[in-house]
């Protein structure tokens, strides 16, 4: 199940651009977002395009975003390293290689940070890239990396500052300033965007100690939504947290 739940954010890291495709591939670029991934014609064409195109990493990146978020991760690897083969300095490509990680582990998000490095290295208005090498940096606990990174996808033209504040409510949360974070959640509604499961249920909390029982009710709504649109039981302390939001 819980790989189902990434998937949402998942699919956000792979498109967060301000910069889209050439124009000479804005057609198949609106197809691929408005098609199912992996459709035949769509496939097709990226064929040819690719045939056409062979060193432009582009279609090669392109053809990665079309794969399936879940059952084609390793071609979309293939097709986002290609991309880097034909030019050393596509920024989209190694963002999108460190977004397709989903490994915990401590090598793991070295990895990231690397990739996510190279982005911003070729490609400084990233946001995205910061926001996610934080978010490595946070789970290696190195703190003031996290922040920094923080505040710089901030100055980013791509990035929803909602997203940069989560992550600085997450980064303030694993060193146990409490007040601080508090103090955040008076000042942000963080009830209006959409998290996963378990930042919707620490948010929750966070709104029950402060006495608004509306916003932690949205937020345990959003906790809930995910099994229901996989049709999947909703967790016992979720079900009992909105019984008190009827």
């Amino acid at each position: 199940m819980r790989r189902y739940l990434f998937i949402p954010f998942l699919l956000c890291l792979q498109t967060a651009f301000t910069q889209e495709p050439p124009e000479k591939y804005q057609e198949i670029w609106s197809q691929v977002n408005t098609s199912e991934p992996g459709s035949k014609a769509v496939l097709k064409d990226l064929e040819k395009l690719r045939k056409n195109n062979p060193s432009d990493p582009w279609i090669y990146w392109i053809s990665g975003i079309n794969c399936n978020p879940v059952t084609g991760q390793d071609e979309a690897v293939a097709f986002y390293r290609k991309a880097i083969s034909v030019d050393s300095t596509f920024s989209h490509a190694y963002y999108n290689l460190a977004s397709t990680i989903d490994d915990t582990t401590e090598k793991a998000h070295h990895e990231i940070i690397e990739l996510y490095t190279k982005a911003v290295t070729y490609n400084s208005t990233l946001g995205f890239a910061f926001l996610g090498r934080g978010y490595s940096y946070l789970e290696l606990k190195e703190y003031d990396a996290a922040m920094a990174d923080c505040e710089r996808s901030r100055k980013c033209p791509d990035m929803d500052p909602m997203q940069s504040n989560m992550l600085q409510l997450q980064i303030l949360w694993k060193q146990n300033k409490k007040q601080e974070v508090m103090d955040l959640v008076r000042r942000i509604d963080f009830s209006s965007g959409f998290w996963g499961t378990e930042d919707e249920m620490l948010l929750a909390a966070l709104y029950e100690e402060i006495g608004d029982k509306q916003k932690a009710c949205i937020c345990y709504r959003n906790a809930a939504e995910p099994y229901e649109m996989m049709d999947e039981n909703i967790p016992e302390k979720i079900a009992n947290a909105l019984k008190k939001c009827h």
